[in-house]
């Protein structure tokens, strides 16, 4: 098992995605712990990030050409895929193979070539209204990244939104029924999470004890949200410890939608 001495006390983090909605909260939470990031992005969008700090770096490439992913990784101790889509367009080859496979597969070649440690990857947990197409898809990713030989963490996320802003009916009721103790358990791994809520799970995914080889799901991505904060006020507390607590009623999924 990759203990959290061989990743290292001050990691470096490639965010794969950084101009993204989750991309933007993940780096935000990362520098936020003082952590030296570095974000991927499309080519001609680095400024989408702002004025970069002398903490954060970015670098430009295309996760479709494996050429210009050369060398990206290097000096990086952990990776967080984050790129894939819910809309396809197959008419214009963005299929959800293109979208949510094909840059998996890229960057986990990248990931591995360079020599980075540990891979997070946010896939997507099952749920009745996402098309059956697009889960399968990220199952096939997972499966490739299991095989590819670097270490992992798949964290099945369900939606995600800006806080105080889930209108859909049905999100909300499922929000609702996720947070029934022992009643609300089938819909947990369902219910919508505040994309700050994300971004602190996946920063902690990155900075605590490494989940090797697992996968994580909407109730563990709240714990670890919490372990997050604990850690900023309190010094180290991680994943595995953070799975043991109880969660503050201001981390439940509030009610609101963007889609």
């Amino acid at each position: 098992m990759l203990s959290t001495s061989l990743l290292g006390a001050d990691r470096r983090v490639l965010v794969i995605g950084g101009t993204g909605f989750i991309g933007g909260a993940v780096i935000d939470a990362l520098m936020e712990a003082d952590t030296q990031v570095t974000a991927l992005v499309p080519y001609g969008k680095g400024s989408l990030l702002g004025a970069v700090s002398g903490s954060l770096r970015v670098v430009e490439a295309d996760v479709w050409n494996r050429g210009s992913l050369r060398g990206r990784g290097r000096g990086h101790d952990v990776a967080i895929h984050l790129i894939g889509s819910l809309q396809q367009r197959p008419e214009r080859g963005k299929t959800y193979h293109h979208l949510n496979v094909a840059s998996l597969q890229n960057t986990a070649r990248m990931a591995v070539e360079d020599g980075v440690k540990l891979m997070i990857f946010l896939s997507a947990a099952g749920a009745p209204w996402l098309p059956g197409e697009y889960t399968q898809s990220k199952r096939e990713a997972e499966r490739y990244l299991q095989r590819s030989g670097i270490r992992w963490t798949i964290v099945r996320s369900p939606l995600v939104y800006p806080r105080g802003r889930l209108l859909n009916p049905l999100l909300i009721m499922s929000a609702i029924a996720g947070g029934i103790p022992l009643l609300g358990w089938p819909f947990a791994r369902w219910a919508p999470l505040p994309v700050d809520v994300l971004a602190r799970g996946l920063a902690e995914l990155a900075l605590g004890e490494p989940w090797i080889n697992r996968t994580v799901y909407g109730r563990q991505i709240r714990q670890l949200s919490r372990a997050y904060l604990a850690r900023r006020t309190s010094g180290p507390l991680t994943g595995h410890t953070a799975g043991n607590t109880t969660l503050d009623r201001d981390e439940e999924p509030p009610f609101g939608w963007l889609p």
